[in-house]
């Protein structure tokens, strides 16, 4: 087991996005007169690449016996 905290994993994990949008690993933005508002993805590349990302959640349970916790109800 990690003897990481949830929030320096968390930290590490945000900075990995960062890192690999700006070495250009995700898709750049669609000018808005293409983009489709109201979509969660406007056309393949952005299905694909919504579907890696989701890949790499975790499940409620997985994140519990890590020590997150779920937000708060909005």
């Amino acid at each position: 087991m990690s003897s990481k905290t949830p929030e320096e994993r968390q930290g590490e994990y945000v900075m990995e996005q960062i890192n690999n949008a700006m070495e250009g690993e995700y898709p750049a933005h669609k000018p808005i007169e293409e983009a489709e508002n109201g979509s969660m993805v406007n056309d393949m590349e952005d299905l694909v690449q919504l579907g890696e990302d989701m890949e790499q959640m975790k499940t409620q349970q997985e994140d519990e016996e890590q020590g997150l916790r779920q937000d708060p109800e909005q």
